[in-house]
């Protein structure tokens, strides 16, 4: 009830009625992605109403969009709030396996041509990658969420941006920029091949 009572007065009742579908019909996947990510059933509820606050302020660019793309954003809008609060709360869940002699993580990915040592780089670098985007400003997080989550061309997301659609490829170099300078601080000088030059 959190929700409609920061809704009531706030927007018209077209846009109301809006977001209350949004919320009747996400909430079980908003729910369980934010679940899935913080690993707590304390937050939720309250992590759930913030995430669909926050769409009330995207209802115009909502409706611009696709069925599948407004999932999609909505998935999308979950999982930041959620990493967002995990980052805030400082919470780590690294899975560590010990033996009582050796360290068994070698055994434990060894089937088929699965490589541990990589598949712990992968990791690390997709850590680093998610922890620079997490820390853009929110302009250069939207763009390359349009650009690379939602597929959208130039157009649509100069349309959304209000820019010029020849202004998009400059700002998409300078948000990849970013990301890859705050992952290079982080230690990672394979920041290019992750992001793109």
């Amino acid at each position: 009830m959190e929700l409609h009572k920061k809704m009531t007065g706030c927007i018209e009742n077209d846009d109301r009625t809006y977001i209350m579908d949004l919320y009747i019909n996400y909430y079980g996947l908003v729910f369980s992605k934010i679940k899935n990510i913080t690993n707590s059933t304390n937050d939720v509820e309250d992590l759930v109403n913030d995430t669909f606050v926050k769409l009330i302020g995207k209802i115009s660019l909502l409706r611009t969009l696709s069925d599948y793309k407004v999932i999609t954003y909505i998935v999308y809008t979950a999982k930041s709030t959620a990493l967002n609060f995990v980052k805030r709360k400082g919470i780590q869940n690294k899975l560590i396996f010990y033996g009582e002699k050796e360290d068994i993580s070698e055994g434990v990915y060894s089937k088929g041509d699965v490589n541990l040592d990589n598949l712990i780089i992968q990791k690390e670098e997709l850590e680093t990658l998610s922890n620079a985007i997490l820390r853009l400003l929110e302009k250069d997080k939207d763009l390359l969420y349009y650009k690379y989550i939602l597929e959208m061309n130039d157009v649509e997301i100069a349309k959304i941006l209000s820019i010029a659609p020849d202004s998009v490829r400059q700002y998409l170099t300078r948000a990849r920029r970013k990301a890859r300078k705050l992952m290079e601080k982080e230690g990672h000088g394979s920041a290019e091949k992750r992001i793109g030059p």
